[in-house]
């Protein structure tokens, strides 16, 4: 019942952060619909007419960074509250306290370029098994903005996503997950004394993960974003502190401008080479952030 109780809390802040999405979009919507039926009449108002204009596709870019907008003031004071007695609190006290910010932020820009490149290569491959779904992804991810809407896209993407999709996921939802998998957890004990078992962590970062993935309402977006959830999940349990996973989602949000121009020279390396070469930058992003962050005490466990 414990584990029961706080599992439905994690999904009741999914469900409630899709809630307000929805909700958002659909006013949104109707408001766009109005400004298109009173600048060109009827005709084009609605259907794909309506999805294809100028008016539809720059406004809806400023709707999503409404509803991002709204969904920090909602989540952030939510996570303000929890953090003091949380598990990440913990964390932190139990982090490095010298861990160098210069060798970190370098990890994580390069975990974060680097699995956007080996992403978009396993898209390529997906494309040659499955070309309707990506033909359908692609539709899906792609930016109808223009003129200065497309610094707004910018920042919605890079910047507020990451922000309030780790407070919700990496914050309120991990916490929530590892007082599901801790079973002595109570409003009077927290998680000030207790240690937590690798094995512990790991289901509810795997929790957490898939509520991000389904977050995303897409099979294949849903699919890579579990496994960077699971990614990002590791670096705030590691240091406790949401900004470097927020960093993280950051770098792989920000680098999905640098595919399309540079997939010319990147297309020129054979497959396997191309995988080899981001791969291996991963795993060295990844290598430098563990060594960074090496915990002082035994790993996931408290100090004697």
């Amino acid at each position: 019942m414990h584990a029961a109780k706080w599992v439905l809390a994690m999904a009741g802040v999914a469900v409630l952060y899709l809630a307000l999405q929805i909700a958002v979009a659909m006013m949104g919507g109707t408001v766009l619909a109005f400004v298109e039926v009173a600048l060109h009449g009827d005709e084009g108002a609605y259907g794909e007419a309506l999805a294809k204009s100028a008016i539809y596709g720059n406004g809806i870019q400023v709707v999503l960074v409404a509803f991002q907008l709204i969904a920090v003031a909602v989540f952030l004071p939510w996570w303000r509250r929890m953090r003091p007695r949380s598990f990440a609190q913990r964390r932190e006290d139990l982090a490095p306290k010298g861990a160098s910010r210069v060798k970190t932020v370098a990890a994580l820009l390069l975990v974060g370029i680097a699995a956007q490149f080996f992403v978009s290569g396993l898209l390529g491959l997906v494309e040659m098994f499955a070309p309707e779904a990506i033909a359908e992804y692609s539709e899906m991810m792609a930016d109808s903005s223009t003129g200065i809407f497309v610094l707004v896209t910018s920042v919605s993407t890079a910047i507020l996503a990451p922000i309030n999709e780790e407070i919700v996921c990496r914050g309120i939802m991990l916490e929530y997950a590892m007082r599901a998998v801790s079973p002595w957890w109570s409003a009077r004990e927290r998680a000030r004394r207790h240690a937590v078992s690798a094995r512990a962590f790991w289901v509810a970062n795997i929790l957490q993960a898939l509520a991000f993935g389904v977050l995303h309402m897409n099979l294949i977006q849903g699919s890579y974003a579990f496994a960077l959830g699971i990614v990002e999940g590791w670096v705030f349990w590691r240091t406790g502190k949401l900004r470097y996973s927020i960093l993280l989602h950051f770098a792989l949000n920000a680098s999905s401008y640098l595919v399309a121009p540079l997939a010319p020279y990147i297309n020129m390396l054979p497959a396997p080479v191309m995988f080899a070469l981001f791969g291996a930058m991963l795993a060295a992003g990844i290598w430098l952030f563990d060594n960074t962050w090496a915990p002082q005490a035994p790993q996931f466990r408290d100090s004697p």
